[in-house]
């Protein structure tokens, strides 16, 4: 029973870590632009995920396929991102 226990308690502590952890203290990266772009065919991705992308950019899907953008403070800025790509 203790040691049942012991390990709902660590998995508990991982999990709360795991959620909230990620990224520097008081760093805000932002979101994702909205895009409301209607695509007949998505294009072949420029990335898979934040880490291939330079400087503060997202990975996004933007346009009809995956780019690194830049980001938004939130989706209700209408702020079309500039293609380094």
């Amino acid at each position: 029973m203790w040691s049942n226990s012991i390990l709902v308690l660590t998995t508990l502590l991982i999990s709360s870590t795991l959620v909230t952890g990620g990224g520097v203290k008081g760093e805000e990266k932002g979101v994702c632009p909205a895009d409301n772009v209607r695509c007949f065919r998505e294009d072949d991705p420029q990335c898979y995920g934040d880490n291939d992308c330079r400087d503060q950019e997202l990975c996004c899907f933007w346009r009809c396929g995956f780019k690194c953008v830049p980001p938004v403070k939130d989706n209700s800025e209408e702020q079309s991102p500039q293609s380094k790509v």
